[in-house]
């Protein structure tokens, strides 16, 4: 994976607010360019037109259609990095998301320091550990 594509973060979540605090912080602080989807179509679409390092996946968003969206991401785009954000009531399903591809997770309500600091592995590691 090359260092432009490594640079690249594409944001999918359905609450834009939370879309938007993840790439101000990312953004303000990490040499990075982020994206964000608004639908299932426009994430699958931004993944064949552009490299990126990790896509960071609403969990709900992953698991519709018995995690339908998540196999097609790893088809399409196998070298991208997913983390997938949940909420404390979803973490029964967070293991079927690792199995089918994701590489770790984030819990939400996010927070800032975290995220960077899981970001910051990614990006010198090239992997995740689970949080």
């Amino acid at each position: 994976m090359n260092e432009t594509c490594r640079k690249n973060i594409l944001i999918f979540d359905p609450d834009r607010d939370v879309g938007e605090l993840i790439a101000r912080a990312l953004e303000a602080r990490r040499d990075c360019k982020c994206y964000q989807a608004a639908t299932e179509e426009e994430t699958v679409d931004l993944l064949r037109d552009i490299p990126f390092g990790m896509l960071l996946l609403d969990l709900g968003k992953a698991m519709a259609a018995d995690f339908s969206l998540l196999k097609r991401i790893k088809r399409i785009a196998p070298e991208t990095i997913v983390i997938v954000d949940a909420y404390l009531h979803q973490k029964d399903h967070l293991q079927k998301a690792m199995s089918l591809g994701a590489c770790g997770h984030i819990m939400k309500p996010v927070k800032v320091e975290s995220l960077r600091k899981k970001i910051d592995e990614l990006f010198l590691a090239g992997t995740v550990t689970a949080s």
